[in-house]
C-alpha cells in the first residue's frame, strides 16, 4: 500500500472569515471538494491579499483556512460541499485562483471527498 498511498500528518487550520462564504464548518452534503494550496515561502499576505477581493463574488459556500502547525507552510485548505458530481462539474469555472493568486503558489491538490455515513461516528443514516 506505501507507494499508492500518501500519509498526511495531523494539522491545526485557523478559520479566514474574511476570504470565505459560510460559517467554519460545512454543511454537511454527500460530495466536498478539498482543495490544498502549497505557497512560496513569505507569501501568506500577498496570497490572501488577492483572494479577498474575490469574496463578494463566490456563489456557495466556501471556506478558507490557514495552516498554522502541523505540516509545510504556508498552506490554505478551501472546502466546498457539493451535492453531487455534477455540482463540482458545474464549478469547475470557480475552482480557478486569481491569477495574482496563482503566481505564488507553488503546488495546488483537488480532492473529492464522499461521506460515507455508515463508516462515521455519531452521524444518522440518512444525509441530505
Amino acid at each position: 500500500m506505501t507507494p499508492h498511498a500518501q500519509f498526511v500528518a495531523n494539522a491545526l487550520y485557523e478559520f479566514l472569515p474574511a476570504l470565505s462564504r459560510g460559517e467554519g464548518v460545512p454543511q454537511p452534503t454527500p460530495r466536498l471538494e478539498f482543495t490544498t494550496v502549497e505557497l512560496a515561502p513569505g507569501s501568506e499576505k500577498e496570497f490572501e491579499a488577492a483572494l479577498a477581493p474575490e469574496q463578494p463574488r463566490l456563489q456557495g459556500e466556501t471556506l478558507w483556512y490557514r495552516m498554522i502547525a502541523g505540516g509545510n507552510v504556508p498552506r490554505y485548505v478551501r472546502l466546498r460541499p457539493q451535492p453531487n458530481l455534477s455540482a463540482i462539474v458545474e464549478s469547475n469555472r470557480e475552482q480557478a485562483l486569481p491569477e495574482k493568486a496563482n503566481r505564488v503558489t507553488t503546488k495546488i491538490t483537488v480532492e473529492i471527498l464522499t461521506l460515507r455515513p455508515t463508516m462515521s461516528y455519531g452521524l444518522p443514516q440518512t444525509v441530505p
